[in-house]
């Protein structure tokens, strides 16, 4: 009788501890996320800027932090270059440093996800100085260095490649608040998404 109450007693602790232990040890959250990626594509003028230039590369850096598995918010530092249509005008080239937020779309058992997101920000335009000559008068436009509002909306999806990469693939609409208008352009994006 001493035997069973002393097996008894070892495995009511040992149940005991192992609820203990249970308690204290809870699956750890992955969120939140910090990423950052790479990203290149194309832009595309529209609208009277498309009139003027052309379609030219697009590439920059996006810094992502994911509170939770729908919601999370991101900053973009961009560069975008669009040559002239007319061909001995010099180039026009938007820096952009823009923030806000984004949302996914996820299911239950995918790790890959659709997002959308829109931003706020700074872009700055800068334009070489050149020379106009008409009927043999020449006339010389300044160098262009200006910094306007903007903002931009899109959508996108990351692609899961592994662990801690994933795929990321946007298009975005960029409308630039200018002064007597605005300067508007689209850029499909893909990159890396480096989870750190």
């Amino acid at each position: 009788m001493k035997t069973v109450k002393t097996l008894f007693a070892t495995l009511v602790l040992f149940l005991v501890m192992g609820v203990s232990a249970q308690s204290q040890t809870k699956m750890k959250s992955p969120y939140p996320v910090f990423s950052i990626s790479p990203v290149g594509g194309v832009a595309f003028p529209i609208g009277t800027f498309g009139d003027n230039f052309k379609t030219g590369p697009s590439f920059g850096l996006d810094l992502s932090y994911r509170v939770n598995k729908e919601v999370g918010f991101y900053a973009k530092f961009g560069y975008n270059i669009f040559s002239n249509k007319v061909t001995d005008l010099p180039k026009a080239n938007y820096m952009e440093y823009t923030a806000g937020p984004r949302y996914f779309f996820t299911a239950k058992n995918l790790k890959s996800s659709i997002f959308v997101e829109a931003g706020v920000g700074g872009y700055t335009l800068t334009q070489d100085a050149y020379t106009l000559t008409s009927s043999g008068v020449s006339t010389t436009i300044p160098e262009v260095s200006s910094t306007d509002f903007g903002i931009n909306a899109g959508i996108g999806a990351t692609l899961n490649l592994g662990k801690t990469v994933d795929l990321i693939i946007k298009l975005k609409y960029h409308n630039v608040l200018t002064e007597g208008g605005s300067t508007s352009f689209i850029s499909p994006l893909v990159g890396i998404d480096i989870r750190l």
